[in-house]
């Protein structure tokens, strides 16, 4: 009898191809899970931080209109008119952003009300190109 060496027919106990190949598959499917969770998330963190910068735009917006006396804030002609783009916040940081303000309640040529509702308003394409919007809205009295 030899004394050490392998058995017949039992050959070395390692993985076969087919167990090499069924792995491989099981760490590319997981590898492709968490990069596809990983582009997700960096979408999201676009999305937000676009959505933070539109909101700064508005509240900058909105605190210039507040220091304006309100009798002549939605007057055409002001920087603030009703539905007119707000020109130095065109294009200001996002694409296509345009910040406009309008005055539920007023009616061109009549009186401006005591407490004037200011709503404003701005609008931009996101990095898909997709519209976006967000509105901040206050009350002004004299």
């Amino acid at each position: 009898m030899r004394g050490g060496g392998l058995k017949a027919g039992r050959g070395n106990r390692g993985f076969t191809l087919i167990e090499l190949l069924i792995g491989i598959m099981v760490l590319v499917v997981a590898i492709s899970a968490a990069m596809g969770s990983q582009l997700i998330a960096f979408n999201l963190l676009r999305t937000s931080r676009e959505s933070n910068t539109a909101m700064a735009d508005l509240e900058g917006a909105m605190e210039l209109a507040i220091l304006q006396n309100p009798s002549t804030l939605p007057l055409a002609g002001s920087e603030f008119a009703e539905g007119v783009a707000i020109p130095r916040f065109t294009d200001l940081h996002l694409r296509s952003q345009t910040v406009t303000a309008t005055y539920p309640g007023y009616v061109a040529g009549a009186a401006v009300p005591n407490p004037l509702q200011v709503v404003m308003t701005v609008r931009w394409r996101d990095y898909l190109e997709r519209p976006r919007s967000l509105s901040l809205a206050t009350l002004r009295a004299r």
